[in-house]
């Protein structure tokens, strides 16, 4: 029920951003994002997983986070500057905004197809808790629409030149087919020193949302696409640390394989002693 919701949230984005109504579709994609965050965790608290389930949700997750995005940003770009809202495209830049938009589309469904075929991770795989490989479908639609975010703000209201645009829907459709490691967040724990700036963030955060939505959502986007260096930092970190410790055993091991055979050469050395007295 909560991924149909999802879904349901994803083509009522389509709905709005064929009328030119940006606000209502990216609310729309937000919400379908809570409820993508939601069905997932109330399946295993409820023991209702099912691969019907999962499908389901791989194919919600490219109407909400691959097609609507594509389209809206298409929408954005193309079409309002024939309805004069925003200034006129140049001919010539129509090509590179469609295969920008088109590639970004299918990366999300190349990830989600990767993501449903792959096998489950390890238990108690420490990088399968705090890493995805490659940027996820909802961060990577909050990420795309930027670009719309900072041109609906109130507060900011300024429009990046169309082949920036381009080049950098290319990029996070690159990031989503990429190995590169993306932070989880999913068993993310607090140091007791952050919780206390955590929820005065969190509040300036909320303040900021009354205040101008568009911009809060930009920051929550922005900042996660701007921990990338620090999740590639800890992955590199946390895999060092774990060859360490595969290094470690391994060394125990064969030391106290090669201690047993010493002990017994010994044992048997003496014992041969004491029998020829």
């Amino acid at each position: 029920m909560i991924t149909s919701a999802a879904l349901a949230c994803g083509l009522a984005s389509l709905h709005f951003v064929l009328q030119s109504r940006y606000e209502p579709a990216l609310v729309a994609i937000a919400l379908s994002a809570v409820f993508d965050a939601l069905d997932g965790r109330a399946a295993r608290l409820m023991r209702v997983t099912s691969q019907f389930g999962a499908v389901l949700d791989s194919l919600s997750d490219f109407v909400s986070f691959g097609v609507a995005p594509a389209v809206l940003l298409y929408q954005w770009m193309l079409r309002d500057t024939q309805t004069g809202l925003r200034p006129t495209l140049p001919q010539s830049y129509e090509p590179l905004f469609m295969m920008s938009v088109l590639t970004y589309a299918m990366c999300a469904a190349m990830r989600l197809a990767r993501f449903t075929a792959a096998k489950p991770p390890k238990k108690n795989s420490p990088f399968a808790a705090r890493f995805f490989v490659g940027m996820p479908t909802p961060a990577a639609a909050g990420a795309v629409l930027l670009p719309v975010l900072f041109d609906v703000s109130p507060s900011i209201k300024w429009q990046m030149p169309p082949v920036l645009v381009a080049i950098y829907i290319f990029l996070i459709g690159g990031l989503m087919v990429s190995r590169v490691p993306m932070f989880s967040f999913k068993k993310i724990r607090i140091h007791p020193r952050a919780v206390v700036p955590l929820f005065i963030g969190v509040g300036l955060l909320v303040f900021l949302a009354a205040k101008d939505r568009w911009l809060a959502g930009a920051i929550l986007a922005g900042g996660y696409l701007l921990t990338l260096p620090l999740a590639w930092w800890s992955h590199a970190k946390l895999k060092a640390h774990a060859a360490e410790l595969a290094d470690a055993s391994d060394d125990t091991d064969a030391g106290g394989e090669t201690g047993g055979v010493s002990d017994t050469r010994s044992r048997k050395a003496k014992g041969l002693k004491i029998g020829r007295g």
